[in-house]
């Protein structure tokens, strides 16, 4: 028979034991060595987990004659506490004498406990013939019961930091991913000079725009918002954003580029839309071209200061339904400078008073000084002003202005 020196000392070196454990393994074969060694007269013991009696998953059997089914012993306390007509359920601790016609032992019962609320349960069993439990003996076992709880809490608590850890990391990535598939620059030297800024409302987010150098001094584009946000949002647009791409570069013209990948997108199951403007830029003859799919317009600030919106919707958004999008053209003269834009800059410009948010960004553009750079600046610094350093959603813009 343990002395009750002997169970203090497998007491005091316990909480250190509990410490070390790294995983819920480990913590279960503790707790099958400690109680075994607390308890000579153990026969068998039943650990679950769950917040009530009626979810109690069995995760641990220990001892002579243990059940593969995992419940034989709560069965058994259930029984006791019936009989007994105890009404203070499994989230309190239980000692029963042993029940020599049944040659069953002495039985006890502590729970798991999370700030009071139950998280598990520790049932055990001594042999029959041997001593009862005593209320002594319960006491050691609701003790051990609370350091195991601390210690399952804990390693859930270290596995949710490295899990969302991994998240973290996860969502860097996928940014880092996600703004190398933006346009690269373009080469010099071909009339163009270009500033673009990306601002996802989240790591990740819905929006893109594509620049790519056709030749012969044409520059192809677009510049589009899917609906949604997050990395649902962000495959989308990884996938239109390629189609786009591919599409640019057969020569198509903005419209013919705006029906190809629209038709590419009715495979895809799914209800996200996707709005996009395309452009074609021709900067030797100083034309652009624009097809708009359900997208905001772009902005014209020509270089004697004048500033308007040019290419409005001539076809739904992408993804909705097959259509036939038509090319606008205009004459561009040096120094003119063209904005394209998604929905959630001028959304960020909106005043909870009225919809101003184009009215405002259009008269930003017209008393900024005439350079790219800082009329992009100039924008988000008015989009910091009004909703904070955090937009509500992606905000995107891309300026592009024919050099001498």
């Amino acid at each position: 028979m343990i002395t009750m020196m002997q169970q203090f000392g497998i007491l005091y070196r316990t909480p250190g034991r509990i410490v070390a454990a790294q995983t819920e393994e480990e913590l279960r074969e503790l707790l099958s060595t400690t109680l075994r060694g607390l308890y000579r007269s153990l026969l068998r013991y039943e650990l679950y987990v769950g917040h009530t009696d009626d979810d109690l998953v069995p995760v641990g059997t220990q001892g002579e004659g243990h059940y593969t089914s995992g419940v034989k012993l709560l069965t058994a306390l259930k029984s006791r506490l019936l009989l007994r007509e105890d009404h203070g359920g499994l989230g309190h601790t239980h000692v029963f004498p042993s029940l020599q016609g049944v040659k069953r032992g002495s039985m006890m019962s502590a729970p798991l406990l999370d700030a009071g609320s139950p998280i598990g349960l520790i049932v055990i069993e001594a042999a029959p013939d041997t001593a009862d439990f005593t209320t002594f003996d319960l006491d050691v076992l609701e003790g051990i019961a609370a350091l195991f709880s601390l210690a399952l809490q804990r390693l859930h608590s270290k596995q949710s930091a490295y899990a969302q850890a991994r998240v973290e990391r996860d969502r860097k990535s996928a940014s880092t991913v996600q703004r190398r598939l933006m346009s690269k620059s373009l080469p010099g030297n071909i009339g163009v000079t270009v500033h673009a800024e990306y601002l996802p409302a989240f790591d990740v987010g819905g929006d893109f725009y594509e620049l790519d150098y056709l030749g012969d001094g044409k520059i192809g584009g677009a510049i589009g918002d899917v609906s949604g946000k997050g990395v649902s949002a962000a495959l989308i647009m990884s996938r239109v954003s390629s189609d786009v791409r591919r599409a640019l570069r057969t020569g198509a013209g903005p419209s013919g580029v705006l029906k190809s990948v629209n038709a590419a997108l009715a495979d895809v199951e799914s209800e996200i839309f996707v709005t996009a403007s395309c452009i074609r830029l021709d900067a030797a003859h100083r034309k652009l071209t624009v097809a708009n799919a359900g997208h905001i317009p772009l902005i014209v600030r020509r270089a004697n200061g004048d500033v308007f919106t040019f290419g409005a919707p001539s076809g739904t958004p992408l993804g909705m339904i097959p259509c036939e999008y038509k090319d606008e053209e205009i004459d561009l003269g040096p120094l003119d400078i063209v904005l394209l834009m998604t929905d959630g800059l001028v959304e960020a410009l909106d005043r909870p008073s009225d919809r101003m948010g184009m009215e405002l960004l259009l008269g930003l553009i017209k008393y900024a000084p005439h350079d790219p750079k800082l009329i992009n600046e100039r924008i988000l610094n008015a989009v910091n002003k009004m909703k904070g350093q955090r937009p509500l959603d992606d905000v995107t813009l891309v300026a592009l202005q024919l050099e001498p």
